[in-house]
């Protein structure tokens, strides 16, 4: 009979979790190496369950979970986060184990049991916890660290100090399918350039509750970090992941300028360039993204870390380039622009103030500081034009060394 591999990660602690090979788009930005939905099992006198996984998934979780212990010896199911990706089995898995308390937050409970009418109608045992409650499971004492809006109200961490574990559910996660279960086992770069990823697309809009995050963990001894998404932390790994997560709770942007547009014909591209050339005489950074070739994700990552921007754009029906609209959009509800200086810049044909006009607005709406230059031309670029995208390159670089870190 076909049983999955028990996957041990530390002694007495197991991934039952699952890879989803096949995702590409995740709340709407894009997961070109897939993602995990994972979840543990805490073999101990009262074998205890971490989190589920998403409801298609279900019948390979109950399976990883029975290589490791019969659903029916399971005391605890701890709930981490209501979200349906680690939710989404939790009627079917509890329907096979009764007898366990399902132990969460209120908010969490509360969640639960409007995304699932099947659950509450198994009548399950609860134990609602809060950041004071312990939970004895035999050698080890579970305790929960409340984590509100990392990205869900009713988001918690688990901590096990037994094993200097710390379950972090949607925190310092990843999305990544892979056969591997802990970052050392991949090239590094390749994990942090998926958790910066991860962070500009989810929780870019939470600094201040990151920063919040960071300090309530900074309280524990960790050894490992158990993810829901992607893979845990352990070892050296755990000092460059608090760094950059330090690095952007705190708001220390890179010295860096990122500068998205589109075109029609070249001529706004042209300026970019222009622009990009006169950023990198500075000696800051600069990332050029032409939005007809970077999806909105690309977006969100280059402007996670980019103390300042600028947005081209021609004139289309007297407005601005549905990409360039799209990605303004993007950004705002990542709120990946507030506070940072920026420029507009483009071309017109017969209608230009209103593309300028529109952008500036959108751009306020951000909470962005737009430079009362408005560079734009009429149809072509010449040597002028280039000249001040040049300049304006210049002044966006030298605020970008002023206030980068």
């Amino acid at each position: 009979m076909y049983k999955p591999v028990k996957t041990e990660l530390i002694p007495d602690v197991f991934w039952v979790g699952v890879n989803d090979w096949a995702i590409r788009i995740f709340h709407g930005y894009n997961t070109d190496e897939g993602s995990s939905y994972n979840a543990y099992v805490i073999m101990d006198e009262k074998p205890t369950l971490i989190d589920t996984v998403k409801c298609p998934f279900a019948q390979e979780h109950i399976e990883r979970i029975q290589s490791v212990v019969e659903l029916s010896k399971i005391e605890y199911l701890v709930m981490n986060h209501s979200e349906p990706d680690h939710s989404g089995a939790i009627a079917k898995v509890y329907a096979l184990m009764p007898q366990a308390t399902i132990v969460t937050n209120m908010k969490c409970k509360e969640n639960l049991e409007l995304l699932y009418p099947e659950l509450k109608a198994l009548n399950p045992k609860w134990l609602v916890v809060d950041n004071k409650s312990q939970l004895n499971i035999g050698k080890r004492t579970l305790s929960f660290v409340p984590v509100p809006m990392i990205h869900w109200p009713c988001n918690m961490f688990t901590y096990c100090q037994a094993d200097s574990t710390l379950f972090s559910n949607d925190g310092f996660g990843q999305h990544l399918a892979t056969a591997e279960r802990w970052a050392d086992q991949l090239p590094l770069e390749r994990v942090m350039h998926l958790m910066k990823e991860y962070n500009a697309n989810i929780l870019g809009h939470l600094p201040v509750l990151l920063k919040n995050a960071l300090v309530q963990a900074s309280k524990l001894d960790i050894k490992y970090i158990l993810t829901a998404h992607g893979v845990g932390w352990r070892g050296e790994t755990i000092a460059p992941l608090l760094e950059e997560y330090s690095r952007f709770a705190n708001q220390n942007y890179r010295k860096k300028v990122t500068i998205m547009f589109d075109s029609m014909y070249g001529s706004t591209a042209r300026a970019a360039i222009a622009m990009s050339e006169g950023v990198k005489s500075t000696g800051a950074m600069v990332e050029v993204v032409d939005l007809k070739a970077c999806s909105l994700t690309a977006v969100a990552l280059h402007m996670y870390d980019s103390a300042c921007f600028a947005f081209g754009s021609p004139a289309l029906n007297s407005t601005m380039m549905p990409l360039v609209e799209s990605a303004i959009g993007y950004c705002r509800g990542l709120k990946l622009l507030a506070g940072k200086t920026g420029v507009i810049f483009g071309a017109y044909g017969w209608a230009g103030a209103p593309t300028i006009n529109d952008m500036t607005e959108a751009l306020k709406k951000c909470n962005a500081n737009v430079d009362e230059v408005k560079l734009q031309w009429k149809l072509q670029v010449n040597d002028e034009v280039l000249a001040k995208s040049y300049e304006q390159g210049v002044k966006l670089g030298m605020k970008a060394l002023e206030v980068g870190k």
